[in-house]
């Protein structure tokens, strides 16, 4: 591979980067947050992961899909986790999907278990406010904060079986 071509990579990688919106740029941050901090290699194994920005435009349906499916090494249950990165709330209400999203994900729960991680604050990679909850118990686009405060999780602290399946 000559000078050229590598010079040519780089500059296609720039301009990706340039072209994928903030907004995805937070999400891929806070989902390697989750992968990284909440569900790690020692506890769990990442059996399917979204897609990236490019990708997702090119595959629509992906969007559809919760973020993570994963399979407890504990137990050897096999669940799914849609990451969702919120920097602030309006009327005390976070609208973490849209209809379509919602009645996907319900659909996903009928086969395996959904979680929805909740995070928010000024930074995806440091959270400052963590919500883990079983689909079963969001049931709509709209969270109240009352509601995620109920399944509140340490920052920080990887999500051990026990604290999973509680839920």
């Amino acid at each position: 591979m000559g000078l050229l071509s590598i010079f040519g990579k780089g500059i296609g990688a720039m301009i990706d980067e340039a072209k994928t919106p903030q907004s995805f740029k937070m999400r891929e941050r806070f989902e390697n947050y989750v992968r990284e901090c909440l569900f790690v290699n020692n506890y769990y194994d990442v059996l399917e992961r979204t897609y990236n920005y490019k990708i997702n435009q090119e595959h629509s349906q992906s969007l559809l899909k919760p973020d993570f499916k994963f399979r407890d090494r504990l137990t050897n249950k096999e669940f799914y986790v849609k990451a969702k990165f919120r920097t602030g709330a309006f009327n005390d209400k976070v609208v973490w999907c849209n209809d379509k999203q919602l009645v996907s994900y319900l659909d996903y729960n009928k086969e395996k278990p959904v979680f929805l991680i909740l995070g928010m604050g000024d930074n995806p990679e440091y959270p400052e406010f963590l919500s883990l909850m079983p689909l079963t118990q969001v049931r709509h686009t709209g969270l109240f904060l009352s509601e995620a405060e109920k399944f509140e999780i340490h920052l920080d602290k990887p999500v051990s079986s026990k604290i999973l399946w509680a839920r």
